[in-house]
C-alpha cells in the first residue's frame, strides 16, 4: 500500500533495497517456477479467489477491484476507493477493505462486501476503529480481522460489528493470517520486520513468531498467507522477497529480486490449486508453482 512509500521517511527506517539477494538463506528443495500472470502500469495491492473460477485483484491506482479468468482475461470491475485486502467470507461473499492509503487517514475506511456474481458493494464495517484498512482474514468462527497501520488489529464479529473489547497495541499492523485460534500480523514499521501473533481469546499479549530482519534493516513486511503446507508465506515490499516460516519461527527466503511485492495468495477453485499468486506494486501479478 502507499503508506509503504512514506513509512521509511517518516519513521527514519533503514530499508533493505528491493534488489537485495536472499540474506537468510534460500529455502531448500526444488526452486519455484515463476511466470507473469498479469502486468500493467498500476499498483496491485492484494488478491483473492471467489470460488467461481475468478481471481479478484485490488488495483490501488485505479481505485477498483478487477476480476480475471485463468487466462488473464478481464471479466468484471468494481469501484472501491483505495482497496486493500480482498477475502472470501464463509458466506461466499467477497469482503474488501477500502480507504487503504496513508493520505486517507482521517477519511472513511473500513470494509465493503458483495456477491461476486452480482457485484454491488455495500458497507460492512466502518467508523472510528479504522484509519487505513489494509490486511484482512477470517477465522474459523467467521470473525474478520483487519490490520490497520494506524489502528492495529481490528476484530469484526459476524454481522459487521467491531468488537470493542478485543484491542491490540500493534502500531504498523499490515498483513493478517489466521490459523485455528491464532491471529498473525506483520509489523510494517518494525525495523526487525516482526511477524507477531495473538490469540482469538486474548489480544493483549502479542508474541513474536519471527523477525525477518533481526539486523534492524527493515524489509517492510506486507501481506501474508498460510500455504497448503501450513507454513506462512510473507511478502516483504522493501526487500523484494517472499519469506517462508513455520510455526517454530524457522525462516528461509523462497523468492528474491521481486519488484515491491505486496501480497501472496494460494489458488483455490482456480487454475492449478496450490499455486501461489504474488501481487506487486510495480504492476505485475506473478504465478508461482512451488517445487514438490
Amino acid at each position: 500500500m502507499r503508506i509503504l512509500l512514506v513509512a521509511a521517511t517518516v519513521l527514519g527506517l533503514t530499508v533493505a533495497p528491493a534488489t537485495a539477494s536472499a540474506s537468510d538463506g534460500s529455502c531448500p528443495g526444488p526452486k519455484p517456477t515463476v511466470s507473469t500472470f498479469l502486468h500493467s502500469a498500476d499498483w496491485y495491492e492484494n488478491a483473492e479467489f471467489d470460488g467461481h473460477g475468478r481471481i479478484w485483484i485490488a488495483n490501488l491506482t485505479a481505485n477498483r477491484l478487477e476480476a480475471y479468468g485463468p487466462a488473464g482475461d478481464l471479466r468484471a470491475t468494481v469501484p472501491v476507493n483505495a482497496p486493500g485486502a480482498i477475502r472470501r467470507g464463509p458466506d461466499g461473499l467477497l469482503y474488501a477493505n477500502f480507504g487503504n492509503n496513508a493520505t486517507s487517514h482521517g477519511a472513511p475506511s473500513g470494509v465493503v462486501r458483495f456477491d461476486p456474481e452480482h457485484p454491488r458493494p455495500t458497507v460492512y464495517a466502518t467508523g472510528d476503529a479504522f484509519g487505513s484498512a489494509n490486511g484482512a482474514e477470517f477465522d474459523s468462527a467467521g470473525n474478520l480481522y483487519v490490520a490497520d497501520p494506524f489502528a492495529g488489529l481490528v476484530k469484526i464479529r459476524p454481522g459487521g460489528r467491531v468488537d470493542p473489547d478485543w484491542k491490540t497495541d500493534l502500531p504498523g499492523a499490515d498483513g493478517v493470517a489466521t490459523l485455528g485460534g491464532q491471529v498473525f500480523t506483520t509489523l510494517l514499521f518494525d525495523p526487525k520486520s516482526a511477524v507477531v501473533r495473538v490469540t482469538r481469546a486474548d489480544a493483549t499479549h502479542p508474541k513474536t513468531l519471527v523477525e525477518l530482519s533481526p539486523d534492524g534493516v527493515g524489509k517492510l513486511p506486507d501481506d501474508m498467507a498460510f500455504g497448503p503446507d501450513l507454513r506462512l508465506y510473507v511478502a516483504t515490499y522493501g526487500s523484494g522477497e517472499v519469506f517462508r516460516t513455520d510455526l517454530a519461527g524457522r525462516k528461509c527466503v523462497l523468492l528474491s529480486g521481486l519488484d515491491h511485492p505486496t501480497s501472496v495468495r494460494f489458488a483455490q477453485w482456480f487454475g492449478r490449486p496450490g499455486d501461489m499468486y504474488v501481487t506487486e506494486a510495480s504492476g505485475s501479478v506473478l504465478r508461482v508453482r512451488l517445487g514438490r
